[in-house]
């Protein structure tokens, strides 16, 4: 990983006028340092008053846009004592708790943003620039207190006077001869980097520490290899560098992308443990190197780790001061070009071959499904790749767009997370993100009043988008889902009034246990090819805690939302719920990544010959299912 600006050598922009009042040290790479009063840890800056008397900060402003100076104003009753300090959080709350205060802006450093701090007059008082972003829980800060030098801190302390260890900057990068790729044979990379710098690194995905092989000459590489490598200062007045890694795959070839991940307790993670690691994220194409960032590891999914290979959820963090997103068209089905968060499933309860019948492929193949039929549903969208980790390989991942995040809901319906309530059913129901009460108001009005009454059917419709009821409904039982309404269940909707989604709706999750796959969870009465559209009438209670069928059904008194319903089941069955489109669709999909299946299963076992089978069973339950959907509906609901 090279970094993209091209020296690290530590210059400020600040520009001071004559004020009492300072921006006196600033951090947006506060991972594990000081938390707000809801136990968060955010971005943060500190003002100073260098003046004799204290200063009264209502209508003072802040920002991250120079442009836009006056984003944020104090409120009145803040103020600041003669040679005082005021801790302020850019966490994007907009609110006062107890002393904490809270903009309604964060700071994106990466992307050398500025904070702004102007006088009620408009008179700008202090700006500073990130022209280069701090390390993970660094800051910057004056030395001393209130002077024109910046500095960084590996010690911050917010609201205080800057009294720990200042560093002059962070030691310059390393630079490979070789870039990131794949070769035929080995092959030696050669590092460099600025005078009076050692060079530290590791070729097993750890993160170079002093400790760490020192270079002195070319490193040889005869299998793939990460290479990371970091310059250190020889004076100690810098602080290391940046991490440069790259992945170098010798001999080895694919047919679908790539990614490779590495990290010091990556593996530990990948063992099963809960740790949540930092690290690089690098993404080829075509044998060449199309992205990267550096960031978290986290677990992905709960069932799918009882299987030894395991889903990741990637983070990049801006934090790190690398990146704060990657850049790059993962999905061609999208515009998105832009991910803060990934996820690399391994299939989990259809995994290959650890799930008994698992056919790999289930869940990103119903949600692609969805996503092409048009459906009103948030669906992950999908891409197959390879991942190695600390350059391992680690078999047939999936590539999926995070649905249940602000960047998704923000980027598809200009909604942010200030401005969802997101809910989530699994085994338990909770609110991801804001409140659920008006939900819960909305379904106590459609289950104690008669929906047939078009003034009651109407207000519901009014906050309800009632064809993603009908689009989730369709799905989930067209394909025989054993494991959704207790356990895979979201919905949401968005308030700001200048976005869309403001109405309830449906996401997508797992669709592992399908087309007569896995554990009968929701207690459906047929799991089989031959179930009946009615069948989800008769799901328990317990399988549905959340009344979701209940509702349904209390709609499907009113004649418009009957006709819908029927005509949007027989409109998709006659194109993308078809045989033909379906049994299209999943060759399509199973012919990406079939010519890796056979080094995937040298890794995991089981066998290509068996997979195939699998995969057949998913063809022959497809076929069945087609052939009797169109007389079960006319049965189930009295239509000719």
């Amino acid at each position: 990983m090279t970094r993209l600006l091209p020296a690290l050598i530590l210059c400020f922009f600040t520009h001071t006028l004559t004020a009492q009042v300072l921006i006196n040290e600033v951090s947006a790479a506060n991972m594990n340092g000081i938390t707000d009063t809801d136990g968060d840890r955010e971005d943060w800056l500190e003002l100073y008053n260098s003046g004799p008397a204290t200063v009264n900060l209502g209508g003072w402003f802040l920002s991250d846009n120079p442009n836009k100076p006056q984003k944020w104003v104090i409120p009145n009753g803040q103020s600041i004592p003669a040679g005082g300090y005021r801790l302020i959080f850019c966490s994007g709350k907009d609110k006062i708790a107890g002393v904490s205060m809270h903009t309604s802006f964060k700071i994106t450093q990466t992307q050398g943003e500025s904070v702004v701090l102007t006088q009620p007059n408009g008179t700008t008082a202090d700006i500073y620039t990130f022209t280069i972003p701090n390390q993970l829980n660094h800051s910057y800060g004056r030395v001393p207190n209130g002077a024109a030098t910046w500095r960084i801190f590996s010690t911050p302390t917010p609201g205080g006077s800057n009294t720990t260890i200042p560093f002059q900057g962070y030691a310059p990068d390393v630079q490979t001869s070789l870039d990131a790729g794949f070769y035929p044979g080995a092959i030696q990379v050669s590092l460099s980097t600025d005078p009076g710098y050692d060079i530290r690194y590791t070729t097993n995905g750890a993160e170079p520490v002093p400790a760490s092989a020192l270079y002195t000459g070319p490193v040889n590489i005869a299998a793939t290899t990460v290479l990371k490598a970091r310059a250190f200062s020889l004076t100690g007045q810098e602080l290391p560098g940046f991490v440069t890694a790259n992945t170098y795959f010798i001999n080895v070839s694919h047919t679908i992308p790539v990614v490779s991940i590495s990290s010091d307790n990556l593996n530990t993670l990948m063992s099963g443990s809960q740790i949540r690691p930092y690290g690089a994220f690098e993404y080829f194409e075509n044998n060449a190197l199309i992205d990267e960032g550096y960031g978290e590891f986290n677990k992905h999914g709960n069932d799918s780790w009882a299987y030894p290979q395991r889903g990741i959820d990637w983070i990049t963090r801006d934090q790190m001061g690398y990146t704060d997103e990657l850049k790059h068209k993962f999905f061609k089905e999208r515009t998105r070009k832009k991910f803060q968060r990934l996820i690399l499933k391994a299939a989990a309860n259809d995994n290959y071959p650890s799930s008994n019948g698992g056919a790999h492929i289930r869940d990103s193949y119903v949600h692609t499904l969805a996503l092409n039929a048009g459906m009103d549903l948030d669906v992950r969208t999908h891409r197959s790749a390879i991942l190695y980790v600390n350059g391992q390989y680690w078999g047939v991942y999936d590539i999926r767009e995070k649905v249940d995040d602000s960047d998704f809901t923000a980027y598809y319906y200009d909604q942010d997370e200030p401005y969802i309530d997101y809910i989530k059913t699994w085994g338990g129901t909770w609110n991801e993100y804001g409140s659920s009460t008006d939900w819960y108001t909305l379904k106590a009005f459609i289950l104690g009043n008669n929906m047939a009454n078009q003034a009651n059917y109407d207000y519901v419709q009014q906050q309800f988008d009632l064809l993603s009821l009908i689009d989730y409904v369709i799905i989930n039982q067209h394909s025989v889902c054993k494991d959704w309404l207790n356990w895979n269940t979201s919905w949401w909707r968005g308030r700001d009034p200048n976005g869309d989604a403001k109405r309830w709706r449906y996401t997508l999750w797992d669709m592992d246990a399908t087309f007569g796959h896995y554990i009968n969870y929701t207690g459906i009465p047929n799991t089989g090819p031959n179930a009946d559209p009615c069948d989800v009438e008769l799901i328990p209670n317990n399988g549905d805690p959340q009344n979701h069928i209940d509702i349904f059904m209390a709609l499907y008194n009113n004649p418009d939302f009957k006709a819908m319903y029927i005509n949007r089941y027989a409109d998709l069955l006659n194109t993308y719920l078809s045989c033909d489109y379906m049994n299209a669709l999943l060759d399509s999909m199973i012919n990406v990544i079939a010519p890796e299946m056979q080094q995937h299963c040298m890794r995991w076992g089981g066998s290509t010959g068996q997979w195939f089978q699998n995969v057949n069973a998913m063809h022959d339950f497809i076929n069945t299912r087609c052939q009797i959907l169109d007389q079960s509906i006319v049965g189930c609901y009295d239509v000719t």
